[in-house]
């Protein structure tokens, strides 16, 4: 605080400024992300099929994929199916018991880059963000969760923590026992997601399918990022 203010509609304004800040809590919008120990993936383009890992790729060529990070896709539907028993697997499913893969990725893609003319990374890149910032500043199990702003936003996180860790299906290293709950207490959109989500999105636009209850839908994320500017 300044030893002096003056003039005093000056000092009231500076004031009231520090007053918002501090009541909406801190403002994350311009931290490095290494701060926050976010790393994104470089692209990465596979010779053998042609889909570019963390970043665009046509639907056409979505359709047409026989494998998906050295996975053949009927071993990825097959570990991602609910009540599966490999260590990749997850009791509820990453798809439902009747879809494919490749169509819910198709339908995902047509999404994100056709109708909203955004990028899987660019929606990978904020759940990340909050998900960092539940991990540094929330105490697990708090109802009361972390207040913070980003992008002229305010929001709320709680944060949990789980004993057993989920592997991702695709075989990529990434891994997680969090989880994220967060509130855009500007608009009130909600939204509840497993911290290995946004790496799947990231890499290959994988929102996992409707017939799951961790599926993270792209219309949420945008939702809860209103910020963002589509087409």
């Amino acid at each position: 605080m300044p030893r002096r203010c003056f003039p005093t509609l000056w000092c009231f304004a500076w004031l009231m400024t520090v007053a918002s800040a501090w009541a909406g809590g801190p403002d994350f919008t311009k931290t490095p992300l290494q701060e926050l120990g976010v790393e994104l993936v470089a692209p990465k383009k596979d010779d053998r099929t042609g889909f570019v890992v963390a970043g665009k790729n046509e639907t056409a060529l979505i359709r047409k994929l026989t494998e998906l990070n050295g996975r053949k896709i009927a071993e990825l539907e097959k570990d991602m199916r609910p009540g599966a028993t490999s260590e990749v697997s997850s009791r509820l499913g990453f798809l439902g018991k009747d879809e494919k893969m490749l169509d819910v990725l198709a339908e995902d893609n047509d999404f994100v880059l056709g109708k909203l003319g955004l990028t899987h990374q660019e929606l990978a890149k904020h759940l990340h963000v909050v998900g960092a910032i539940a991990e540094k500043y929330a105490k697990p199990g708090d109802k009361e969760g972390f207040n913070f702003q980003y992008h002229g936003r305010k929001y709320n996180v709680k944060f949990a923590v789980f004993r057993g860790i989920m592997h991702s299906p695709f075989y990529d290293g990434t891994k997680t026992n969090t989880e994220a709950e967060v509130t855009n207490l500007t608009t009130g959109a909600k939204l509840k997601y497993s911290r290995l989500v946004p790496h799947m999105i990231e890499r290959y636009g994988f929102y996992e399918g409707h017939g799951t209850p961790y599926r993270v839908d792209p219309r949420a994320i945008v939702e809860l990022f209103d910020f963002l500017k589509t087409k």
